[in-house]
């Protein structure tokens, strides 16, 4: 009986303190969603195109497209509804990307709350979630300056954070809490079909950890559950999107396709020099950990959050950032504390106890919570004073342009904007209706600021740099359907793909008007000719 009532208090502080961890994880989430939020604004310091972008594919899917079925893009579709929740809760262009970034970081923060407060030591899960979340929340593209605010590639964010959160379902739970295997299956699932739907790069990595998984005897009844229920989930939604083969196509022609900084193996060196202390950071307590206690499992498992990470990054328009390291430094803490705490003298030595792994951990990840908390509060004051100009375009008044000391990047925004300016001008002096309009040699941002029915172009970007050689992206598909072509002025010699693109909007569309940054064509009437 006394045994059976000190189990009971013992099973009773164990849950004490699984709440009061999760507690803390929750709060560090509140607070990153109340400050992306609450000001209801997106400050931008650079790639104004990139955040136009990310507006241009809101519209699309208010008017009735459907990514991969109307047109070609390398995203999944969560990448274009997510921020189009933010904009159908609130309204506002400028509130859609902070709130639906705000959405993510509460998901986030739930599934943090239960991985991370079931697998890891309560000093680990508090800082690994303050880091994991304050990344998410933090409206900066990995490895720029603190000032360098931007929501560009925010999918970027999601897929890291995603996919260090399902790592970290590789350790066993410290203690089983009710329902353990249900929601860990649950976790699983809804990370990894995150990641499919989000860039399926992340979502290969995702796949390929889980069938990894699948040979630990002890956690392979949810492995195999969230497989299963994966599957499943991807079926349904095939059948109610029908886009999952050109979805794929393109993934995989982009992953083929990217030689931009040489071959696959000189991407794979470049990132991994640029990573280099990270690496060795890594190296250094997963070397402890194998040390203390050699597991094939755990060195394989170290080699693949490598791996896997450095192939991400190859693919990403990133400097910095291979967050899979930092989970597979957050697992090796782990493992260490857990073989002090087993052994009867606590297992510490000269080279490693409790308080040492510790701040070992907080060093490693401290540099990147300040980096991104500090772009955090700056984005949110700055939000909050409605600080910089405006972007004067109708429906958009709520995102804000600022110079926070980013020099040059805040003046080739400036210049940008006013190119916009400058054909929003153009497309205003018109007396016919405008219709169905077409953007070449830039990201449309028109169509969603005057409302227009978008031209179904078939691609989501008709900047030169991203129009390529295939079938779909030739001016005859892509302009099938407009009434009006918006033409980005190439200058007196036009080559590649914009020398090709005037040649057809010349022949087949009539030249309205032309300002400094801008032609205006129109359609040709079939008759045109009779008259």
């Amino acid at each position: 009986m006394i045994a059976t009532f000190a189990r009971s208090n013992a099973g009773e502080a164990l849950r004490r303190r699984c709440l009061s961890r999760s507690g803390v994880i929750i709060t560090i989430g509140l607070v990153c969603v109340v400050l992306l939020a609450l000001p209801g604004v997106a400050v931008a310091t650079k790639s104004l195109d990139e955040l136009f972008l990310v507006i241009d594919g809101i519209h699309r899917v208010l008017t009735g497209q459907v990514p991969s079925r109307d047109f070609h893009t390398t995203l999944g579709p969560l990448a274009y509804y997510g921020p189009a929740t933010g904009y159908a809760l609130t309204g506002s262009y400028g509130a859609a990307m902070p709130v639906a970034m705000a959405l993510f970081t509460a998901c986030m923060t739930v599934i943090a709350s239960h991985v991370l407060g079931s697998r890891l030591h309560p000093f680990l899960a508090i800082v690994f979630s303050a880091f994991l979340l304050l990344i998410l929340a933090a409206p900066m593209n990995l490895g720029e300056a603190v000032t360098a605010l931007s929501f560009s590639m925010f999918y970027n964010r999601i897929g890291w954070v995603a996919l260090a959160l399902l790592l970290l379902l590789y350790l066993r739970p410290r203690s089983a809490v009710r329902h353990q295997m249900l929601l860990d299956a649950v976790c699983a699932t809804v990370l990894t079909v995150s990641m499919i739907y989000l860039r399926l790069t992340y979502g290969l990595v995702a796949l390929g950890f889980l069938l990894f998984m699948i040979t630990d005897s002890r956690q392979r009844s949810w492995t195999a559950l969230a497989l299963a229920v994966i599957a499943a989930l991807v079926l349904i939604v095939e059948l109610l999107w029908g886009g999952s083969s050109t979805y794929v196509r393109d993934a995989w022609q982009e992953m083929l396709g990217r030689d931009n900084f040489g071959t696959e193996l000189q991407r794979l060196l470049e990132a991994g020099v640029a990573h280099l202390a990270d690496l060795l950071l890594l190296s250094l307590i997963a070397g402890l950990a194998l040390w203390r206690r050699w597991r094939l499992r755990d060195f394989v498992f170290f080699l693949f959050c490598s791996i896997a990470g450095l192939w991400l990054l190859s693919h990403n328009v990133q400097r910095w950032g291979i967050i899979s390291i930092h989970a597979a430094a957050a697992v090796a803490a782990e493992r260490l504390l857990r073989e002090m705490d087993d052994t009867a003298d606590g297992g510490e030595g000269a080279f490693a106890n409790v308080s040492g792994v510790k701040l070992y951990f907080l060093a490693f990840m401290l540099p990147t919570i300040l980096h991104c908390g500090m772009a955090l509060v700056l984005h949110a004051g700055a939000a909050t004073v409605r600080a910089g100009q405006a972007v004067e375009l109708p429906h958009m008044t709520s995102m804000r342009l600022a110079d926070l000391w980013t020099g040059g990047d805040f003046g080739s925004s400036r210049w940008y904007l006013s190119t916009v300016e400058d054909g929003l001008s153009l497309l205003d002096r018109q007396d016919e209706p405008v219709g169905r309009l077409a953007v070449a040699g830039s990201v449309d941002v028109f169509s969603a600021a005057l409302d227009l029915p978008r031209s179904n172009s078939g691609l989501n970007d008709l900047r030169w740099q991203n129009v390529g050689d295939d079938d779909f992206a030739r001016p005859a598909r892509t302009l099938a359907d407009a009434d009006t072509v918006i033409f980005r002025n190439p200058g007196d010699a036009p080559v590649g793909p914009a020398a090709d693109y005037l040649a057809y909007v010349t022949a087949n569309f009539s030249k309205v008007e032309e300002s400094q940054h801008w032609i205006l064509f129109r359609r040709n009437l079939p008759d045109a000719g009779l008259k």
